[in-house]
């Protein structure tokens, strides 16, 4: 039995530029990289949120179902935790914004004691 050498490859081009157009730049091109450990908390809201409709639509459904003041009762003290998500979700912004109200009032009032400029 006769031993050959291996085929030898085809004989390839080297790879040119891509062939496809570049994307257009988008709204989110535009902002500066975020690090490589920064999560994004949207998805965890937005599972937040579905889970609170449709636990809220269940006990609405529930309660449609029996219309008894005692399955009233029992749903509102089963379920008055849930309550907790939406105030979280709301309170978090407004506090934000209450306290910039606060922290630009103070600036406003440091510039004007140390520049004695007039308020406008």
């Amino acid at each position: 039995m006769a031993v050959t050498a291996p085929p030898t490859p085809p004989v390839t081009r080297p790879p040119g530029p891509p062939t496809t157009r570049p994307r257009p730049l988008t709204a989110r091109d535009d902002r500066p990289p975020g690090r490589p450990d920064e999560h994004d908390h949207g998805a965890a809201w937005a599972f937040l949120w579905i889970l609170f409709a449709f636990k809220m639509a269940t006990v609405f459904l529930i309660w449609w179902a029996s219309r008894s003041y005692e399955t009233g009762v029992f749903l509102l003290g089963t379920t008055w935790f849930w309550i907790i998500i939406p105030v979280l979700a709301f309170a978090a912004p407004i506090a934000f914004r209450w306290r910039l109200i606060r922290v630009r009032r103070r600036r406003a009032a440091l510039q004007r004691s140390e520049w004695l400029v007039k308020s406008s």
